[in-house]
């Protein structure tokens, strides 16, 4: 089989590597939104069940004493109904810490300005106000080079990944926690309503 010889050029253009950058960290950008979504899903699932589950607490009040067969009965849904509780406020907080916005950059190297592409960066610009916060962002960047840019975005690419990377950690294991705790949910509500039926 005949292959064919592709010319390429020795790198990309300037424009092309600053392109690129602006897309992936734009992809980035997207992914931690998806996180969130994850997040905001999951948390949504945990108040249906704490809804319905609530309105079956009700069920472990029964006068004392209690015959035997259904002191057992009682004594597992209680059990159950704990370890339901204990899950849920585990698994519903994992999926929370996903939504905690990053208030504080990675610190950057010693006498950095600070980045033209972090948004608290630019909002602690030197300014009273807005139209003064963009006077002096607009005289740094006059001030940046081509190299300049690209650390900026090189920069912010890596600092953003770390969030993603995080977020997905975490996204990952409030899902894990989630199936254990549908699983507690869904037993604990049958030996609910078993224990005040026997």
């Amino acid at each position: 089989m005949e292959t064919v010889a592709h010319t390429q050029p020795p790198g990309l253009s300037p424009k092309d590597k600053v392109e690129f950058l602006s897309k992936l960290y734009d992809r980035m950008s997207g992914l931690t939104a998806n996180a969130d979504t994850k997040a905001g899903i999951i948390l949504t699932i945990h108040s249906f069940w704490a809804i319905s589950y609530g309105a079956n607490l009700s069920r472990l009040a029964v006068p004392f004493p209690l015959a035997t067969p259904r002191l057992a009965v009682w004594a597992t849904a209680l059990v159950l109904a704990i370890g339901f509780l204990a899950f849920f406020v585990r698994s519903a907080s994992k999926a929370a810490v996903v939504l905690l916005p990053r208030t504080q950059p990675h610190p950057r190297s010693p006498g950095a300005e600070g980045s033209l592409t972090y948004y608290a960066d630019i909002v602690r610009l030197a300014g009273t106000d807005v139209g003064e916060r963009s006077r002096t962002y607009r005289a740094r960047f006059d001030q940046m080079d081509y190299d300049d840019i690209i650390d900026d975005l090189v920069y912010r690419v890596n600092d953003i990944a770390g969030v993603v990377d995080a977020k997905y950690r975490c996204a990952g294991e409030a899902v894990r926690r989630s199936v254990q705790t549908f699983f507690l949910w869904a037993a604990s509500l049958v030996a609910l309503i078993a224990a005040s039926l026997v």
